[in-house]
């Protein structure tokens, strides 16, 4: 069993925190034997996001602005959820506020370490279908645009690097993997595939 390679000389000391997150400093000695302090974010949420395919095959996604990157994102729809709520409720709740999409089958997908050498961010990831249509409800802080993509030209945004967030990326390529292996409803799959309306034919 592999164990911890630093030489911890404290306990880790708080510098900041707030209710989404702490962040920490914990000084050691490195596994090379130098002294260092370690920087750390400890999250106070569970990150979530779900995959909504609709039974023609395009993928419902929501765009918003990234106040840390300073940038507009398209994303599967997602969020964070308290640490002791449970990762598909809270994941069901999201897509419900920020889509009003409520999905009749959903299914786990991954789950993931959020750039893992600072921060200890985690996420659950699903996919779901079956879809039916409500009213969103955003949260106050989000003004979204919700959009249908057929998801071949989703899966070319992801390869041509047009869409940079994590969990999305590796939400799309599982699910063209779980699509092309039979891991899907051989229909659905069928539609995720075909090309979208307009494309030229091979």
């Amino acid at each position: 069993m592999r164990t911890d390679p630093w030489t911890w000389t404290g306990p880790p000391e708080t510098r900041f925190e707030n209710p989404w997150l702490r962040v920490e400093t914990r000084r050691g000695l490195s596994p090379g034997g130098i002294e260092a302090s370690y920087g750390i974010v400890r999250f106070r949420r569970h990150a979530v996001g779900v995959l909504p395919i609709h039974a023609d095959g395009p993928v419902t996604m929501v765009g918003q602005w990234r106040v840390p990157l300073e940038a507009w994102s398209r994303e599967i729809p997602e969020g964070g959820i308290e640490a002791d709520e449970d990762p598909l409720a809270g994941a069901l709740r999201e897509l419900a506020e920020e889509t009003g999409l409520v999905a009749g089958q959903v299914r786990p997908i991954l789950n993931l370490h959020l750039s893992n050498s600072v921060t200890d961010e985690r996420a659950s990831v699903y996919v779901a279908w079956a879809l039916t249509e409500g009213a969103a409800a955003p949260d106050h802080t989000e003004v979204l645009e919700v959009e249908r993509v057929p998801f071949v030209s989703l899966l070319d945004d992801v390869a041509a690097g047009r869409i940079t967030d994590a969990i999305t990326v590796a939400a799309v390529l599982r699910v063209h993997h779980m699509a092309i292996t039979g891991a899907l409803p051989e229909a659905l799959a069928r539609a995720m595939m075909s090309p979208p309306p307009g494309a030229p034919v091979p």
